[in-house]
């Protein structure tokens, strides 16, 4: 196989010229890439200001030519993949603009050690290139290929693990090529949205499965296009109960995502919701998302309530209440306010156990008195709606204009 290196990177290896000396080397005009790199890094690659004459022991010096000429080789040798692995590839605006501006060997070498992270058989070079992600094996390229000066411990520690594993990455990301050689056209269409909905973390996930026989080719370009809602994105899970799952919308800190576990379960309050905009969370719209075994489910884009002010509340109340209990016959305690609250209609004593309780919390904290009258008409409320409402700490909060609303029935 043969190896492809640029003349000027040639020389730079050779010579390690002083920006003095530039006219020595006559340039043409640099491209969009090459300034973008002289104005975020040093003339020699190193980031501005970053320490120089930086090596560790146990790691190859920057200084030798001959290793930073071998790793330039074996990136210069996947230069026919270029396009796919930048296609493929996160973070890669180096090596999309040079390709673009024809530059196909920079391309190639900026691309392929992008690819790095994603080299699961090869346990050290993905952990090693997984400190510094795609994005940072992108600036590594662009040390590497102006002769490696100011690299930092982790940069070195990459490089050294590059040249030492350079036949076993070598087959792996042969094998690599061919694959996104097939899905170029899809990646170009459907990753941005993919990554946009559900995050660079899940769009790894999923092309790593891709590239080791996971998922076939078809599964994969079938799971990449079939992104609903492409603006929706949401974080991990904030709560739920029985029947649904509530996420936070990344995209609008105020609005969240309630997904029903299994289908019809959406249908069971969300008409009582849109007919109570008083009582519950506004509702903005349905939409449909995935489910673990690939069915669609119903899902609800909902104002976000702050419940952290309602939960205190019901802290004061809880205290106060088991405070009430201290002197009672442990028959004629009541176990906590949640259990009382469910049962008010049910049992005429518990009912005048809350009436009492209202008048000892606003006796000892008047400031609370018109938040606890709102709790209480909205309790009244919940049992008009429901025979049987599910009045718990986590299930109330204040909304934009501090009203007390329902999160669940």
């Amino acid at each position: 196989m043969k190896f492809i290196i640029k003349e000027s990177q040639y020389l730079l290896f050779i010579e390690q010229f002083d920006p003095e000396d530039e006219k020595l080397y006559p340039s043409s005009k640099p491209t969009k890439a090459q300034q973008k790199n002289r104005e975020e890094y040093g003339y020699e690659g190193g980031i501005k200001n970053e320490p120089t004459d930086v090596s560790w022991e146990g790691f190859y010096n920057p200084k030798d030519k001959h290793t930073i000429l071998s790793i330039l080789q074996f990136g210069s040798a996947f230069i026919p993949f270029a396009g796919p692995f930048i296609s493929a590839g996160i973070g890669l605006y180096d090596a999309k603009t040079y390709y673009d501006e024809g530059d196909k060997t920079n391309a190639g070498i900026v691309g392929v050690l992008s690819m790095l992270p994603f080299l699961g058989k090869i346990p050290v070079v993905k952990q090693v290139t997984q400190k510094i992600g795609t994005k940072g094996m992108s600036l590594l390229m662009g040390k590497l290929s102006k002769g490696g000066a100011n690299l930092t411990k982790a940069e070195l520690e990459i490089a050294n693990v590059i040249k030492n594993y350079t036949p076993q990455i070598q087959e792996e990301l042969s094998k690599m090529g061919p694959k996104l050689k097939g899905v170029v056209k899809e990646l170009d269409l459907y990753k941005a949205n993919y990554i946009k909905k559900y995050g660079e973390n899940e769009y790894n996930t999923l092309i790593t499965k891709y590239l080791y026989d996971g998922i076939d080719k078809n599964t994969f370009i079938k799971t990449l296009k079939n992104v609903k809602d492409v603006n929706i994105r949401i974080k991990p899970i904030l709560g739920g109960g029985q029947d649904h799952r509530v996420y936070q919308i990344i995209s609008n800190p105020n609005q969240i995502l309630k997904v029903e576990i299994r289908p019809g379960q959406v249908e069971q309050w969300y008409n009582t919701f849109k007919k109570n905009p008083d009582f519950f969370p506004k509702i903005f719209r349905k939409t449909k998302v995935k489910g673990q075994d690939g069915k669609l489910l119903d899902a609800v884009i909902l104002e976000k309530l702050n419940t952290k002010p309602f939960m205190d509340l019901w802290g004061k109340l809880e205290s106060s209440l088991h405070k009430s209990q201290r002197l009672l016959p442990h028959n004629e305690q009541t176990v906590n306010l949640e259990y009382m609250l469910k049962r008010l209609k049910t049992y005429p004593h518990l009912n005048k156990k809350w009436s009492n309780l209202i008048k000892t919390i606003k006796s000892e904290s008047p400031e609370l008195s018109g938040k606890v009258d709102e709790f209480d008409k909205i309790i009244n409320r919940w049992y008009e709606i429901t025979p049987n409402p599910d009045i718990r700490k986590f299930n109330l909060g204040y909304d934009e204009n501090d009203i007390l609303k329902v999160l669940d029935i």
